[in-house]
């Protein structure tokens, strides 16, 4: 082909363009549309992180509102079930239950709290000493001997039951006292330790929680 006719110069010029437009597409609009493809899936993603942080959003806008009245059930839980097992507390409820009962201190002959323990003791579940970190509910056996009439005696028993904390009568014993119309009861129950609720205000939620 004479490349010096008009006709063959035309045509040299047409390959040019398309070979210009095809560099063209190679260099600069192929990576942008690969750019605007990956931008396109970062708003897919970017949207769908957006639903679950606003249905989080909504769910934390619930338990505000509810806070406070799950502060103070947390603060009676607290109390019924206390954090450890503060045996000095527990005397002063147990002596206190029986002082209004009419049973002198002195006459509160025996009062022996066990370590507080988690399981049942059975195979499947074997009896530990809780940890820092367990959040399961420990059990501790209370016994109480005292010594006052038959109707003292009823009384205590009825105050045991409306202590601050919860106790779980599981046996009572009664014997004949040294006195006249005097009694030796022994109460058997369980009291229970609890880890403490953790309060929301003081948790601090970074970055990193986010999905």
């Amino acid at each position: 082909m004479n490349l010096r006719t008009p006709a063959a110069t035309k045509l040299v010029g047409a390959g040019s363009l398309v070979l210009i437009a095809a560099v063209g597409w190679l260099g600069v609009l192929g990576p942008s549309s690969a750019g605007l493809a990956a931008a396109r899936d970062d708003i897919a993603s970017t949207e769908e992180q957006n639903q679950v942080l606003a249905t989080q959003l909504v769910t934390l806008q619930h338990q505000a509102v509810h806070l406070t009245g799950s502060r103070k059930a947390a603060r009676a839980l607290s109390t019924r079930f206390p954090p450890t097992a503060d045996q000095p507390g527990l005397f002063a409820q147990v002596t206190g239950a029986a002082s209004e009962a009419g049973i002198l201190p002195r006459n509160v002959t025996a009062l022996t709290p066990t370590p507080p323990t988690v399981g049942s003791g059975e195979v499947t579940e074997p009896v530990r000493t809780p940890t820092a970190t367990d959040n399961a509910l420990a059990r501790q056996t209370v016994t109480v001997s005292v010594s006052g009439s038959y109707g003292a005696t009823q009384q205590l028993l009825r105050n045991l039951e409306g202590i601050p904390r919860a106790f779980l009568v599981t046996a009572v014993t009664i014997g004949a006292g040294t006195g006249p119309r005097s009694y030796v009861t022994t109460v058997t129950g369980d009291m229970f330790v609890m880890p403490p609720a953790v309060d929301p205000k003081s948790v601090t939620v970074t970055t990193k929680d986010l999905p």
